[in-house]
């Protein structure tokens, strides 16, 4: 059987409708879990929590970026800095500024590759570079500097100023960033997409080039004890790359997830996409939780985990039975 199975909502972020909890849907499988779980908080985001994983090859203390650089780059990287640069597409009001919903934009490879060639040429001799790794996010190389924006998964369909570059140099990568609008306004990628009805890239997003809040401890002490992991993340890939190993498409539900003797496995479920978050929890309620609590009642499962935002909910057995605790509303759970 599988011994444990953590289940990692990617992108996770309380729609604005939780204030208005009449919208929503009570899920049933999702509240029982977060009632009866054990929980804790992370140290930082989930990726914080899979760079324990790194730890014993030195490479938990690498920020996201630098990670993703020797893993496809290799580690003479001289003193160069990195940067994840998401491409995103922003709503712009009357004097506000929003990133869309579903801003988060994952590129073909040969769109990502024509931005990547069109910026090195325009932009390259400035110390600049960008390369396209053929994930959502691509990859740019830049002089040393101290300034680095928070993770845009967290702010779709919000104001994004809170989440700015910040440091020493952080005036450095915003006119950077600001020089990166202007030249995506009128690029020929961007017709193209409108054309075909998709959102245009309005900016790149640069973020990453700090190690992430130390992780908890792990059981894992060698990149080659690795679980098994499910899902599209470059720095998951990444980690998994450094290790020989390669991350796998997520399968379409629990009952479909290859399972081996004693294994662990890692699920990223997307909660961000065109369908909107309260949409995605139901699919995930029907296709995962469901059956993987059904899978722990019946000793199937060892144990089930949730990782949502800077919240871990861990549940075996033997919590699964405690039936006297009230269930909250999944929007205040996970509030």
């Amino acid at each position: 059987m599988v011994s444990e199975l953590t289940v990692i909502l990617g992108d996770f972020s309380l729609p604005a409708r939780a204030r208005e909890p009449e919208l929503l849907p009570r899920l049933e499988a999702l509240e029982l879990l977060l009632a009866r779980a054990e929980r804790r908080c992370l140290p930082g985001s989930w990726r914080g929590w899979l760079a324990g994983a790194g730890a014993a090859a030195g490479l938990a203390q690498l920020s996201l970026a630098a990670t993703v650089a020797r893993a496809w780059l290799g580690p003479a990287v001289g003193s160069d800095c990195f940067w994840l640069a998401t491409p995103v597409h922003y709503l712009a009001g009357i004097d506000t500024v929003h990133l869309h919903p579903a801003g988060l934009l994952a590129l073909a490879p040969e769109e990502q590759a024509a931005l990547a060639r069109d910026f090195n040429a325009l932009f390259g001799d400035a110390h600049w570079r960008l390369h396209a790794l053929g994930q959502r996010e691509l990859l740019l190389r830049g002089p040393p500097l101290d300034a680095s924006a928070l993770d845009p998964g967290l702010w779709a369909g919000r104001d994004p100023s809170g989440a700015a570059p910040q440091g020493a140099d952080a005036h450095t990568l915003r006119r950077l960033g600001s020089e990166l609008e202007m030249w995506l306004h009128e690029h020929p990628l961007n017709a193209q997409r409108r054309a075909r009805g998709e959102l245009a890239v309005t900016g790149l997003w640069l973020w990453g080039s700090r190690p992430p809040a130390s992780a908890p401890p792990t059981a894992v002490t060698a990149l080659s004890e690795l679980p098994a992991f499910f899902g599209a993340d470059l720095y998951a890939a990444s980690l998994w790359r450094l290790a020989g190993r390669a991350t796998h498409a997520l399968p379409e539900a629990f009952d479909t997830l290859p399972s081996h003797q004693d294994a662990r496995s890692v699920v990223l479920f997307p909660a961000l996409g065109a369908e909107g978050l309260t949409q995605l929890l139901q699919r995930l309620e029907q296709r995962w939780l469901a059956p993987a609590l059904a899978a722990v009642r019946a000793r199937r499962l060892g144990a089930l985990q949730l990782l949502a935002g800077e919240r871990a909910f861990r549940l075996g057995r033997l919590r699964l039975a405690r039936f006297w605790r009230a269930r909250p509303r999944w929007w205040e759970a996970l509030a």
